[in-house]
C-alpha cells in the first residue's frame, strides 16, 4: 500500500502545472463562462463534506481539508461543488452536527468549518457552488422544512413509498411558512462574514454560484401542469430573490436535468429559462436510472455508454436552446463489482472518458458544454463499515445512506486521476486558446 500511495503522488504530481490565479468572479457571457476577459471552464469535484472537515473541533479533519485540496489542485481541479445547508432531521443517517439546528439558530462549528473551506479554496484559486437545500432526506433538506412548518417529524424514502415521497415533497414549495425559512437561511448564508478571511461570503470571489437546492424536483400530482408552473415560480423567484442579496455570484437550479423534470424535455428548459438562472445543470447516474448492473459490468457498460452520451448530449443542445452555458455538474458509477479498492475501476474509467469527450466535443463545435463535476471525491479516506465513526467525521466521503465507496474516487485510483488530469489540461488550454467573447 505504501508502494502505490508513493507512486500515485509521483503521477498527480507531474500532471498539471499549477492554475493561474482566478480572483475575480465568475460571469456569463452568452454559452461561455468568463474570468478575468477569457473562458473559463468547471474542471470540478463533488466534495459536499469540506466544510465539516473544516470545523474547529475536528483536529483530523482540518488537516485532511488542506491535503485533499492540494491533492485536487495538483489534478487542475478549479471548482468544488459543496454543501452550504443542512438541516438538523431524525431521519435515519442524515447528516450530523447539521449547520441549522431549528429554523434561525444554527451551529457555528459547521458554519465555522464552511468559512475554512472558503478561506482555503481560496487560497488555491478555487471556486465554489454552494447547494442551499435538498431535494432528497440525507441533509435534512425540504422534508425536515415540511416537518417544521407541519409540527410533524420529518418523514424520508424509508418512511414513505416513492410515489408518496414525492408527492409530500411537492408541499414545500407552496408553504409559505417554508418557504418563509428558507429565504431567512439564504440570506443568512449569502450575508455572513466569514469569520477567517473578514469577507462577506456575498463579497468574496472564492464563491461562485449559489444553487437553489440538491436535485429540485417538482414532485408528483394529479395535476402535472399546475405542479410545473408551482416549481417554475419557485426557481424564478428564489433565483431573483438571491440576486436581490448578492449582485456578485452566479444562481442556478441544482437539477438532475431532464430525469429530475418529470421526464420532460420542455419542463427542464422551463426551470432554466428564467433570466435569474444564470447557467443550466444536469446529472448522470446510469446505474441509478438501471443502464448499468455493477454485477454484469462488462456486459452492460457498452449500452450505459451509448444512453449516457445521448442523454449529455440532449442535455448540451438544450443549452445551445436556452443560450445559456451547461455543465454536468454529477456523474458516478462504481468499481468494478465491489466498493473497496480491491476491486478495479475500468468501467468507470470507459464513462470517465466517454463524457469527457462529448464536453471536449460541443466546445469545440461552438455547443454549450461548460465543464463538469465528478461524484465524488474521497480522497484518501477509505471505505469503512457505516458502524465505524472515522475519526474525521468524514471517512470515504459519501452520505450516510449510501455504503462507503459507492462512487468514489480514491487518491489511489491511478488511471482515474490521470483521465481528469488531462481532460482538465485541455480544457485549461482551450480557454486560454480561445478569444475573449464579445
Amino acid at each position: 500500500m505504501r508502494k502505490e500511495f508513493i507512486l500515485t503522488l509521483t503521477l498527480i504530481t507531474g500532471m498539471t502545472m499549477k492554475s493561474p490565479a482566478a480572483d475575480s468572479f465568475v460571469k456569463v457571457n452568452g454559452m461561455h463562462f468568463v474570468l478575468d476577459g477569457h473562458p473559463w471552464y468547471v474542471c470540478g469535484a463533488n466534495f459536499w463534506y469540506g466544510a465539516y472537515l473544516g470545523m474547529p473541533s475536528n483536529v483530523e479533519g482540518r488537516a485532511r481539508l488542506g491535503r485533499e485540496l492540494d491533492r485536487l489542485q495538483k489534478i487542475g481541479i478549479n471548482n468544488l461543488r459543496v454543501l452550504g445547508a443542512s438541516e438538523d432531521c431524525a431521519v435515519a443517517r442524515t447528516v450530523k452536527p447539521a449547520i441549522q439546528l431549528t429554523p434561525g439558530k444554527y451551529d457555528e462549528q459547521v458554519l465555522v468549518g464552511l468559512d475554512r473551506l472558503v478561506q482555503e479554496a481560496g487560497k488555491r484559486h478555487m471556486k465554489l457552488v454552494l447547494f442551499l437545500n435538498n431535494f432528497w432526506d440525507w441533509s435534512g433538506g425540504m422534508p425536515q422544512y415540511i416537518a417544521w412548518a407541519e409540527g410533524q417529524p420529518a418523514k424520508g424514502l424509508l418512511d414513505l413509498p416513492w410515489e408518496g415521497y414525492n408527492r409530500h415533497l411537492a408541499k414545500f414549495y407552496r408553504s409559505e411558512v417554508a418557504q418563509r425559512w428558507y429565504r431567512e437561511y439564504i440570506a443568512m448564508i449569502v450575508n455572513r462574514t466569514n469569520t477567517l478571511t473578514g469577507k462577506r461570503y456575498r463579497d468574496d470571489p472564492t464563491i461562485m454560484t449559489w444553487e437553489l437546492a440538491n436535485e429540485p424536483r417538482p414532485g408528483m400530482s394529479d395535476d402535472k401542469e399546475a405542479l410545473m408552473a408551482t416549481f417554475e415560480q419557485w426557481i424564478d423567484g428564489t433565483a431573483a430573490y438571491i440576486h436581490s442579496l448578492d449582485g456578485n455570484h452566479l444562481v442556478t437550479t441544482g437539477s438532475e436535468g431532464i430525469w429530475g423534470g418529470l421526464d420532460s424535455e420542455e419542463n427542464f428548459v422551463r426551470a432554466h429559462r428564467s433570466k435569474s438562472i444564470d447557467y443550466a445543470v444536469f446529472h448522470l447516474w446510469p446505474k441509478n436510472w438501471s443502464w448499468f448492473k455493477v454485477e454484469h459490468y462488462q456486459e452492460t457498460i457498452g449500452r450505459a455508454l451509448k444512453l449516457a452520451r445521448e442523454y449529455a448530449e440532449h442535455h448540451f443542445a438544450m443549452g445551445v436552446t436556452l443560450g445559456k452555458p451547461m455543465v454536468l455538474e454529477e456523474f458516478g458509477l462504481d468499481r468494478d463489482g465491489g466498493l473497496t479498492l480491491d476491486f478495479g475501476v475500468t468501467a468507470r474509467d470507459r464513462y470517465y472518458a466517454e463524457m469527457f469527450a462529448v464536453i471536449e466535443e460541443s466546445r469545440a463545435n461552438g455547443g454549450s458544454a461548460a465543464g463538469s463535476s465528478f461524484w465524488l471525491w474521497g480522497g484518501e479516506g477509505r471505505p469503512q463499515p457505516i458502524t465505524v465513526q472515522p475519526s474525521d467525521l468524514v471517512g470515504a466521503g459519501d452520505m450516510g445512506q449510501e455504503p462507503p465507496g459507492l462512487n468514489t474516487v480514491f487518491d489511489a485510483d491511478v488511471t482515474t486521476l490521470r483521465l481528469l488530469a488531462d481532460h482538465f489540461a485541455r480544457l485549461e488550454a482551450s480557454g486560454k486558446e480561445t478569444p475573449p467573447p464579445k
